[in-house]
């Protein structure tokens, strides 16, 4: 088959692998900090409780399969190809259901409209406060829209059931289903027919909504807006350069936090820190302007960023208490009521080093749990049970002798 036959002939199924390449190279080149920084903020544990814990609100089955998504996102590459091939269906579904609902359009121009959804969602994946939970929403009613039967009576029986069962799993983007319901207008004996029909749908789902209320702890506008598709409580994460600088510092990539800070001084006082020891670790700093990053603790913490970029900088100078603190402030910082795997490996690891060993095993525990952090967190547990241990380890021993050296002194 020659090529231009080929592409003819698998138009279509090029055009999605393009686009999942791309989103690919964007996510794992162009914003990485906004893959990682999700799964910053997030401790996806495998058990029971958590998973009732979620379904037991509306849209909680979302927000559970959001997460569960995201706990990949520790790796960039793992979470760029996810979230690729989320938005890729995504596109291709809403196409599909675009030529299904309104055929005599012209599919070039349904495609350019599946692609703008698709762009849209993007644009919010990069916002933090915007949960993967509103994605995986869209992606679930999609789903579910594909297998509604393509007869009018059947497919109105099917969504009547869908819409209060899909509302309390997947939460209120199920209002897609009356929408997509009007499509039958294009048949002019039952047009008045589709517009009542679809009207009974919203009816139906409104009154989800209120039925809802009486059994979670939650006001009426944060159950229709969906719970956790923004988070409620907001501004809790940080800016975009802390979360940057917060990534360069993970990777330890001190030339490229320099660099950076040339292009564009930090606003940040966290970030300016960040620049500091990038020069400290690149000859560009003493030992004494290192120290003067020490100063003003109380104005440094303005976010969740900047506290887990605070508890980073406080291990590599050896301040373990002061690095714990700033754990705690981090795992404050957390939206919508869920912990941080980061800032808990952050309070396993200073609480083996100042002796806490109890502490230690009561969040080792917890982190047994995860997928990615299990291994890590039995081998801390053999620091906690064998302190004799320690000092053979490269990393806690050195930090034990400076904690036992220095004087045990509050943060504040």
């Amino acid at each position: 088959m020659r090529i231009k036959e080929f592409t003819s002939a698998y138009w279509q199924q090029l055009l999605f692998l393009l686009v999942a390449v791309v989103l690919f190279c964007f996510w794992a080149y162009v914003r990485p900090d906004k893959v990682v920084v999700r799964e910053t903020f997030q401790m996806f544990l495998w058990n029971v409780d958590y998973l009732a814990d979620r379904v037991a609100v509306p849209g909680g089955f979302a927000r559970y399969s959001g997460e569960f998504l995201v706990q990949f996102f520790k790796f960039v590459t793992l979470g760029a190809a996810i979230y690729a091939l989320l938005f890729t269906f995504i596109m291709r579904f809403s196409w599909i259901l675009l030529k299904r609902a309104i055929p005599a359009f012209n599919k070039v121009f349904l495609l350019v409209l599946s692609c703008l959804l698709t762009v849209y969602l993007c644009y919010l994946a990069c916002d933090i406060e915007v949960a993967t939970t509103l994605q995986m929403a869209v992606f679930s009613v999609l789903t579910l829209m594909l297998a509604l039967p393509k007869r009018r009576i059947q497919s109105l029986i099917c969504s009547l059931f869908l819409i209060p069962i899909g509302y309390w799993l997947i939460g209120p983007v199920v209002v897609a289903f009356p929408l997509y319901h009007l499509s039958w207008l294009r048949e002019k004996g039952s047009r008045m027919k589709t517009v009542i029909e679809s009207m009974a749908m919203i009816l139906l789902l409104t009154i989800s909504v209120i039925v809802s209320s009486k059994f979670v702890p939650y006001q009426m506008e944060e159950l229709a807006k969906g719970l956790d598709y923004v988070m409620i409580q907001k501004g809790m994460f940080g800016t975009d350069e802390e979360i940057e600088y917060d990534y360069l510092q993970r990777l330890r990539d001190w030339e490229g936090i320099v660099k950076k800070s040339h292009k564009e001084p930090p606003s940040s006082l966290s970030c300016e820190y960040t620049v500091v020891l990038a020069k400290y670790y690149t000859n560009f700093c003493t030992d004494d302007e290192l120290k003067l990053t020490l100063q003003h603790p109380d104005k440094v913490l303005t976010s969740g960023a900047a506290a887990m970029i605070m508890s980073d900088h406080y291990m590599h100078m050896g301040f373990t208490n002061m690095a714990q603190k700033t754990a705690f402030d981090a795992m404050e910082c957390v939206s919508d009521y869920n912990k941080s795997a980061r800032a808990m490996v952050r309070l396993v690891e200073t609480n083996i080093i100042i002796g806490e060993f109890d502490v230690a095993l009561k969040y080792i525990s917890i982190l047994e749990e995860t997928l990615f952090y299990r291994n890590w967190a039995m081998q801390m547990k053999e620091y906690a049970l064998h302190p004799e241990k320690i000092k053979n380890s490269p990393v806690y021993g050195p930090l034990q002798k400076i904690y036992g050296e220095t004087v045990d002194v509050f943060f504040f």
